[in-house]
């Protein structure tokens, strides 16, 4: 018989140990893995988490996450995705579009698009982790709403299964298995008395009481975060706590309570830091040579009086015709972040930027979000470039993309902008040249804006409230944000320019993604 292969020896290995898994070192002895063969190990470990076979959890310990019919019966319709909390104490699961195992259902996933999932059923599992669930039909009497699916077309598509769900039924979820926590950490309130501590979370996933283990400093009220240990269906959920952030109504308390709450990363790994800070100040002579020169040109940004990071910049000019031309320069990201470099695989893994009241914890590293990539003045800057033509009546009549270096001459504020168009004065120092460019901007802007209005688009704007705060980090008082002309004037030149690459995706038959609204 052959000998396994050093995947399937993972497996199986793993599969003998479905509860405690194992650590790399674990298993690397327990497979009597040559120190040789070490990086063989850690390379399939790697791509076994990232085909979804195993997950890596509590103290690094590996175990498989192949999901079957635990939980549900014989034939019940299993999935695996994401599980997300509303505030009333229920759940979504939203399905895993590229699992393969997800994908061997047969079920159109898109046409699925989310379950709901009972308080009752969601078991262990948090908001945010990764699950297993058991899919079925609604009990009688608790139908009436779609549970958050969409109404089908009919039946799933794919293999010919007599047991197939119908997505025109409602449809519940069951939660069999927690695959991997997003975090495993709680934030609440510490609370002793004769000797015994616990702590209250308003987390709907935990819905009250954690039973504490160890040692703490925290005094009772104090706001806490705690590390759930193994926590079993039934039972109050156990944990320790791993840091004291203070007293509510401190200042930043509740702001750290947040980023512990939901899990978002406030630093970066190592080797992602390595990478933006080996990123050059200044864009190589070469790839400048190569781009369309626009830094002779009156390029501005237009952002709110407190951004650090300027990714759009603009440029118009008035056309004899009556018409204007427009360019959009976008910062060129791509340039300096690869597919599947450790920059591209982090930015992946946090999906956006945060922003807080107080702080902006960014996607990429500041090196890059608030240096090379920010559109600042009087440097060089690498750009994707739209120029666009656009008549009298404000339609778009031509397009054209190229890659661009720009040198910033303005970087002013909403509020600045606004001042010139309203017959101000201009930033002191400023060109000469600024307050006839703003002011033609806003001419072509208006011109782009009713033409967009009598082709039926709806005015969505909502109102948008800035939380003043003092110099220690304490909410002070409040501001509503006016959203202007000088608002309107970028917002229509970003909306040209989008709808002219997808005009250009759509016209080459181009893969990309957009987003659709419903009627």
């Amino acid at each position: 018989m052959a000998k396994p292969s050093l995947r399937d020896s993972i497996l199986n290995f793993l599969r003998s140990k479905p509860d405690q898994g194992a650590t790399r070192s674990q298993l690397a002895k327990q497979l009597a893995i040559h120190p040789n063969q070490r990086s063989k190990l850690r390379k399939h470990l790697a791509q076994l988490v990232e085909d979804g076979r195993i997950v890596q959890g509590r103290k690094n310990a590996y175990r498989i996450a192949e999901v079957g019919n635990k939980g549900g019966k014989s034939g019940d319709t299993q999935l695996v995705g994401a599980l997300k909390f509303h505030p009333k104490g229920h759940a979504f699961f939203y399905p895993d579009l590229t699992d393969k195992r997800n994908l061997e259902t047969g079920i159109d996933l898109v046409e699925l698009d989310r379950v709901q999932v009972t308080r009752h059923d969601t078991a262990t599992a948090l908001d945010g982790d990764r699950v297993a669930v058991t899919l079925g039909k609604a009990p009688a009497g608790r139908q009436g709403g779609r549970g958050g699916q969409r109404k089908g077309k009919g039946k799933g598509k794919g293999k010919a299964d007599p047991k197939q769900l119908d997505l025109s039924d409602e449809l519940r979820a069951k939660v069999s298995q927690v695959l991997e926590r997003r975090s495993g950490r709680v934030v609440g309130t510490y609370h002793k008395k004769s000797g015994f501590g616990w702590v209250e979370s308003e987390d709907k996933a935990i819905g009250g009481r954690i039973d504490i283990d160890g040692d703490t400093t925290a005094s009772s009220g104090q706001l806490v975060v705690v590390d759930l240990g193994n926590w079993q269906k039934g039972q109050n959920p156990r944990g320790r706590i791993i840091e004291v952030l203070g007293w509510p109504g401190d200042p930043g308390v509740d702001m750290e309570g947040v980023i512990h709450r939901y899990g978002i990363a406030t630093t970066f790994p190592e080797e992602v830091l390595a990478e933006a800070r080996a990123v050059p100040e200044e864009p190589k002579a070469e790839e400048i040579k190569r781009r369309d020169d626009w830094r002779d040109r009156l390029v501005i940004t237009i952002d709110p009086a407190d951004a650090k990071d300027h990714d759009d910049a603009i440029w118009v000019e008035a056309n004899k015709d009556g018409g204007w031309t427009l360019a959009v320069h976008i910062a060129d990201v791509s340039h300096y972040i690869k597919p599947d470099s450790p920059m591209d695989k982090e930015a992946v893994r946090r999906g956006n930027s945060t922003y807080l009241v107080d702080r902006v914890l960014p996607m990429l590293p500041v090196e890059l979000s608030n240096g090379i990539c920010s559109l600042k003045p009087d440097v060089n800057r690498l750009t994707k470039c739209a120029t666009l033509k656009v008549n009298a009546k404000g339609k778009v009549v031509h397009a054209k993309f190229t890659d661009a270096v720009i040198h910033s001459r303005a970087k002013i504020s909403y509020e600045q902008a606004q001042t010139i168009l309203d017959g101000g004065k201009p930033p002191k120092g400023s060109d000469p040249k600024l307050v006839p460019l703003v002011k033609e901007a806003w001419k072509m802007a208006s011109a782009l804006r009713r033409l967009r209005f009598a082709q039926g688009a709806l005015d969505l704007e909502m109102s948008e409230t800035k939380v003043q705060l003092d110099d220690k980090g304490r909410a002070i008082g409040y501001e509503p944000v006016v959203h202007t002309e000088s608002h309107q004037l970028v917002e229509e030149c970003m909306l040209a320019a989008n709808e002219a690459v997808a005009k250009v995706l759509r016209e080459q038959r181009r893969p990309a993604i957009y987003r659709v609204h419903e009627d």
